[in-house]
């Protein structure tokens, strides 16, 4: 640790020799591929992604598929990897659209006026999500993660200027290019 800091550092700034950047920017590119085919393979199997499965996320991607392009078995473990905890985090966002569904209604959106354009109505978001707290007994699901995807669903209404209560048929699927 540096003199007169508190913190140790996650990472450090590195820069790979000339000579290996252009093989690592290579392997990115083909993994990133991967990882997406990998993601769209995957998706009509979202809902097997939100039940509670212990170990890596590797292995639960194993069970449905193998390398959509296998280049190496270490970087396929890790392609795979990536692709279950993105699999898991949407399962989880599923399940809490799910709970927030009920209660999206158009007081979410606050209307455009001359200086001020259309956008969250963050109090009253407040109050129905904290209002669905209560009714959810044994549910933990925290506050936050209910708010983003509460304020996932603003956005998209506003910016494809639609009901808010219409976005359940567009959370379903993966977004790609111009639908998102």
């Amino acid at each position: 640790m540096r003199a007169g800091r508190h913190y140790q550092p996650l990472s450090y700034d590195i820069r790979l020799p000339d000579e290996v950047q252009a093989d690592a920017l290579r392997l990115l590119d083909a993994s990133r591929a991967v990882v997406n085919a990998a993601l769209v393979q995957l998706w009509p199997s979202l809902d097997a992604f939100m039940e509670d499965h212990a170990g890596p996320a590797w292995k639960q991607v194993g069970e449905f598929m193998g390398s959509p392009d296998p280049h190496g078995n270490r970087q396929w473990r890790c392609e795979s990897e990536t692709a279950g905890r993105i699999m898991r985090a949407q399962a989880e966002r599923k399940q809490v659209f799910l709970l927030v569904q009920p209660v999206l209604t158009e007081g979410f959106i606050r209307p455009e006026r001359e200086k001020r354009p259309a956008g969250k109505n963050r109090q009253t978001i407040k109050a129905a999500i904290e209002a669905l707290q209560q009714t959810l007994e044994d549910d933990d699901t925290a506050f936050v993660i209910m708010q983003n995807v509460v304020e996932q669903c603003c956005n998209f209404s506003c910016v494809k200027a639609i009901s808010l209560t219409a976005t359940k048929r567009f959370s379903l699927f993966p977004c790609s290019g111009s639908d998102c």
